[in-house]
C-alpha cells in the first residue's frame, strides 16, 4: 500500500514532489493500521492506495476481496466528522466478499454508498438464492454491516460511502428488517449526502475549528438521518415510532439554541402530546429533555475550547447555546465534566497558544 494524492479533485497539504513526466508521485509504503474505511490514529484524513498484487494481499488482512492481482487499483480518502466516517473512493474491478464483519470497524456500523461512476451490484446470498440490486450513476443504499452482503464492481468506478455505528443517537433504533435498502438517482437526500461528503473530503481539514467541525458533523447527520428516513421502508407502527424520533433528534440538533425548546415545544411542533412524545423515548438511552440538554452541551464545551470564542462571554454563550443564563451554564458543563467553564478554557486556549 502506497500513501499517494490520487484523485485530482482533492487538495492534500502534503509539499508536491519530483518526479518524472506523465508518472503519479509514489511516496515510501506505509503500512495501514485500521480499516481502510477509517482515518489513521491521530490523523484528520487519510489518504491511501493500493495496487497490485502485494497491495491486494495487504487490503484482503482487512476486507475479505476477490480482485484480478494484476489490474487491483483502490484509492481512498477518508476523514472522521464525530462519529461518521466519510470515503470517497476509486477501484477498478473487484468484489468485497459478504462477511458481515461490520466492514472492518470494530462496532455495528451502517453504511451510505452513493454510485458517481460505474455499476455497483449488492448481493446476499448465491446468485440463486438471495437478493440483489444494481446500482447505477447516483443511485444509493443503506448497507447494514452485520448482514452478509457482497459487493461487486465489474468495471472502474467512483463511490462515496458514509459509514455510522448502528447506535448514532440520530439514528435511534433503526429497524433491522432488511440487508440493505435502495434508492434511485430519483432521491434527491442521497444526491446532497454525496455532493456534501465530496465538498468535505476537498477541504482542508486540518484548519477547522473545533466549533466549524461540529457545524459540519450537525450538517452531515442531519443529511444521513435524513436520507436513512427517505429509504427505508415503513414496516407498520415500529418504524413509524422510530422515523418520529429521528425527526425529534434532528429538530434538537437545528434548534437547540432556543432556550424554550424542550418536551412541550417539541410536541406541540410534531402535533402530539407531550406524553405521546415521552413515550416515543421510552426504552432509549436518553429521554427528550436529555437529548436537548445533551446537545446544548457539546455545543457550549466546543465553543470553549475554540479560540475564536476566547472572548465571548458566559451570557452570550448561554444565547448562543440555548441555556438561557450563564448560571445555567456553569452548572451543565460542571455537571458534565466535573469542571468550571473558565478552567476548560483557559486549558484549550494553553493548548492553542503552545
Amino acid at each position: 500500500m502506497t500513501i499517494t494524492t490520487p484523485m485530482a479533485p482533492v487538495t492534500t497539504r502534503r509539499p508536491a514532489q519530483p518526479a518524472p513526466a506523465n508518472r503519479a508521485v509514489r511516496q515510501a509504503r506505509t503500512t495501514t493500521t485500521t480499516s481502510p474505511f477509517e482515518p489513521e490514529p491521530s490523523a484528520t484524513v487519510s489518504v491511501r492506495e493500493w495496487r497490485g498484487e502485494e497491495d491486494l494481499a495487504r487490503f484482503q488482512s482487512f476486507i475479505t476481496t476477490s480482485a484480478k492481482p494484476d489490474t487491483f487499483h483502490l484509492q481512498s480518502r477518508t476523514a472522521r466528522f464525530g462519529s461518521f466516517d466519510v470515503t470517497y473512493m476509486v477501484h477498478g474491478p473487484l468484489r468485497f466478499e459478504a462477511t458481515a464483519d461490520n466492514f472492518g470497524h470494530g462496532t455495528k456500523t451502517l453504511r451510505m454508498v452513493v454510485v458517481l461512476d460505474g455499476e455497483v451490484v449488492l448481493r446476499t446470498g448465491d446468485a440463486t438464492h438471495g437478493e440483489h440490486t444494481t446500482l447505477r450513476r447516483r443511485d444509493g443504499a443503506l448497507v447494514l454491516g452485520w448482514a452478509p452482503v457482497s459487493y461487486t464492481a465489474s468495471a472502474p468506478a467512483r463511490v462515496v460511502v458514509v459509514d455510522v455505528p448502528s447506535d448514532h443517537d440520530a439514528l435511534v433504533g433503526l429497524p433491522e428488517t432488511a440487508p440493505f435498502v435502495v434508492g434511485g438517482s430519483e432521491t434527491a437526500l442521497l444526491s446532497a449526502l454525496a455532493a456534501f461528503a465530496l465538498d468535505l473530503l476537498r477541504q482542508d481539514i486540518e484548519t477547522l475549528t473545533p466549533a466549524v467541525r461540529a457545524q459540519v458533523t450537525d450538517s452531515l447527520e442531519s443529511l444521513f438521518s435524513g436520507t436513512v428516513s427517505t429509504l427505508a421502508v415503513p414496516s407498520g407502527g415500529d418504524w413509524n415510532r422510530r422515523s418520529q424520533r429521528m425527526h425529534v433528534v434532528r429538530y434538537i440538533a437545528t434548534h437547540y439554541a432556543d432556550p424554550q425548546l424542550g418536551p412541550t415545544t417539541l410536541a406541540a411542533h410534531l402535533g402530539m402530546s407531550k406524553r405521546s412524545l415521552q413515550r416515543l423515548f421510552e426504552g432509549e438511552k436518553l429521554s427528550v429533555s436529555q437529548l436537548v440538554q445533551a446537545k446544548r452541551v457539546d455545543q457550549v464545551l466546543l465553543r470553549l475550547r475554540d479560540p475564536r470564542y476566547a472572548g465571548t462571554s458566559l451570557d452570550e454563550l448561554a444565547v448562543l447555546t440555548g441555556f438561557g443564563s450563564a448560571l445555567a451554564l456553569r452548572r451543565a458543563v460542571q455537571a458534565a465534566t466535573g469542571r468550571t467553564p473558565s478552567a476548560l478554557r483557559q486549558e484549550a486556549l494553553s493548548g492553542w497558544s503552545a
